[in-house]
């Protein structure tokens, strides 16, 4: 096993850092927070926003939330203002079944820390989350998970459910997926099962959508009201291929793409039983054979009439 030791003859300026920091919170700080104690520890005085930027390369918002990480400990305050950590909601009460929505619960760093020592499920749960999300957990991702469990009600596998569900997405931050957690409480899911199936039900219509979007030559991100029309066209049994004549229609017609034409025009095939494009080609031909039978009941009264005759 390597061991590794700082080089003393290459760095001769030391500081100190708390036991303290490292036995109680190593778990819980991310980078970020790392990063801050550390300048603040080794610099003499106060320094503000601007100075901490330059020397740790964190950006003004993620030294505020490294910042508040380590005010709610007690650890930091701002020049003027108290260090101890403001008082937050009792995390430990239980939630009414008359509840139908839920606010984010805030949590102390050094709560969460008790948990954890005390609380198998909870570490393997965080370590199971970053293993999913593939990066460091930081303080907003512990309160989010932990208001997943205490507040929403999910347990640890549905929990991680989501959390796989926005990774596929590319969006992981907490408030993206706790805000996915949030529709599925309002919505009445709170089960593995029934979050399963309306994961599976959204790929299915995200895949749809994106067919749609080729099928129409949408170039851009579709709108929150085209996004309805495809979910209606998808309800009414319509695939890519009718979307796509309907838009040929809508485009000969108007001489420019029109949703709700194109609306119009599905929902008109869906009352005659339109489905297949044979079906579209073949709409008119009962007119045109009326048309050629009434020409020629016409030229057979003229003849019969002799009306025809030339003299």
């Amino acid at each position: 096993m390597a061991l590794y030791s700082v080089n003393d003859s290459a760095y001769k300026r030391y500081f100190s850092v708390p036991c303290a920091l490292v036995d109680n919170y190593i778990k819980l700080a991310d980078g970020n927070a790392l990063k801050l104690i550390l300048y603040l520890l080794s610099s003499e005085g106060s320094k503000d926003e601007e100075k901490i930027s330059e020397a740790t390369g964190l950006s003004p918002n993620e030294i505020e939330e490294a910042a508040m990480f380590w005010a709610d400990l007690g650890v930091i305050s701002e020049d003027g203002k108290s260090a101890s950590p403001a008082p937050v909601e009792n995390v430990s009460a239980p939630q009414t079944q008359t509840v139908t929505k839920v606010v984010h619960a805030r949590y102390q760093p050094k709560d969460i820390a008790e948990q954890l020592k005390s609380t198998p499920e909870l570490r393997q749960m965080f370590f199971e989350a970053e293993e999913t999300l593939q990066r460091v957990l930081n303080h907003a991702d512990h309160e989010a998970l932990m208001s997943l469990k205490e507040s929403f009600g999910f347990n640890e596998s549905a929990i991680i459910l989501i959390l796989q569900y926005c990774f596929e997405l590319g969006k992981t931050s907490a408030k993206y997926y706790e805000r996915v957690a949030e529709d599925l409480f309002e919505k009445g899911m709170n089960s593995f099962e029934d979050i399963e199936r309306e994961f599976d039900r959204r790929r299915e219509l995200h895949s749809y959508e994106n067919e749609v979007r080729n099928a129409l030559g949408l170039d851009v991100k579709p709108s929150k009201k085209q996004l309805q029309y495809m979910e209606s066209w998808r309800d009414l049994g319509f695939g890519p291929e009718m979307i796509a004549l309907a838009r040929e229609k809508c485009v000969d017609a108007l001489n420019k793409l029109s949703m709700p034409y194109i609306d119009k025009i599905i929902r008109s095939w869906s009352e005659k039983g339109i489905k297949t494009p044979e079906d579209a080609e073949n709409e008119k031909k009962p007119d045109n054979a009326s048309s050629q039978r009434s020409f020629d009941i016409n030229e057979f009264d003229r003849f019969t009439l002799g009306e025809g005759e030339k003299k």
